[in-house]
């Protein structure tokens, strides 16, 4: 699995937690601040993998250039 692969997974899962913010969670037993929440950390720690993975594969630099065209 290539490090473009597990990019795509984590913006779906990004994807799939931010459409769960509009479910409504007290039917389960949660407040709305403790749902927000949740998924707020969830979706940051996928945005910090994502820029750690950016950081191994392309150096510090690669954060600020212009990226290739994907083939």
């Amino acid at each position: 699995m290539n490090t473009n692969m597990v990019h795509n997974i984590l913006n779906f899962v990004g994807l799939l937690f931010a459409a769960l913010l509009t479910y409504d969670w007290t039917q389960l037993g949660f407040t709305a601040e403790q749902a927000v929440l949740v998924a707020g950390w969830v979706i940051l720690g996928d945005r910090m993998i994502k820029i750690g993975i950016n950081l191994f594969r392309d150096g510090p630099g690669g954060l600020f250039k212009p990226q290739p065209p994907v083939e």
